[in-house]
């Protein structure tokens, strides 16, 4: 029954998401505004493209954290970018979920209510890894000396590039198997 309820869940969600979309086209329409039109029906190409493109990474709970955080999470939006040629993240699936979900709950504890705040997770893919970046940008409350006791428990495979009070840029290596 778990499942069904998620299914329709989703289903809810994903209608709800197109309904926006949709709005948006309808009201730049009525205003003329073709340029602004051509531009959403791309954003959400490429959305669609990444959303694809990741669920290819065969980390079904990594995968499933990623598409469906937005619909839980009011303070942060998760948006996600894929390059290169995706493959299997399987066998660090258990590992990336933790990561994932330690970042978002650290950057979402530690930004501001009264700010827009997006995270953008690019997974780039080479012949010989995945290297993923947490970027994030919006309003934070916390400083670098935060993130210590974090990149410690993952160092050498996370490493914090940049931090100050607007942006937040972590990157995290998996190795191709």
């Amino acid at each position: 029954m778990d499942n069904q309820l998620d299914v329709l869940k989703a289903l809810r969600q994903t209608r709800h998401d197109w309904l926006n979309v949709m709005q948006l086209i309808k009201g730049n329409l009525a205003l003329k505004r073709y340029d602004r039109i051509e531009e959403i029906i791309d954003q959400v190409t490429q959305q669609s493209i990444c959303e694809s493109k990741i669920s290819e990474i065969q980390a079904v709970s990594v995968v499933y954290f990623l598409l469906t955080y937005n619909w839980f999470s009011s303070k942060l939006k998760l948006e996600i970018d894929v390059a290169g040629d995706v493959f299997s993240l399987e066998k660090d699936e258990v590992r990336m979920l933790r990561l994932c979900e330690q970042i978002t709950e650290k950057l979402t504890e530690g930004c501001s209510t009264e700010s827009e705040n997006n995270l953008l997770i690019t997974f780039l893919f080479t012949d010989i890894e995945c290297k993923i970046t947490f970027d994030f940008q919006g309003s934070l409350q916390m400083k670098k000396e935060d993130w210590l006791e974090f990149l410690s428990e993952w160092e050498p495979n996370v490493k914090l590039v940049e931090m100050d009070e607007s942006e937040c840029v972590l990157v995290a290596r998996f190795m191709r198997s």
